[in-house]
């Protein structure tokens, strides 16, 4: 994969997991929510496996 290809991929899962923290969190709290654990979301949960896809992207993205 391209190195714009992994960017794309990356942004488009940060955006995905950021919809679900500010669904989760309301858009006031979104923001600082994402730098705690609580934007991780519990064990199972959508919340985390959109945060897990982010970490994914983004390490793939950053290997490159």
């Amino acid at each position: 994969m391209r190195r714009l290809d992994l960017l794309r991929a990356a942004s488009k899962a940060e955006k995905a997991w950021m919809i679900a923290v500010e669904a989760e969190f309301g858009e006031r709290d979104a923001g600082l929510a994402r730098f705690q654990e609580r934007a991780k979301g519990e064990e199972g949960s959508e919340l985390r496996k959109l945060h897990d896809r982010y970490q994914r992207a983004y390490a793939a993205y950053k290997s490159t």
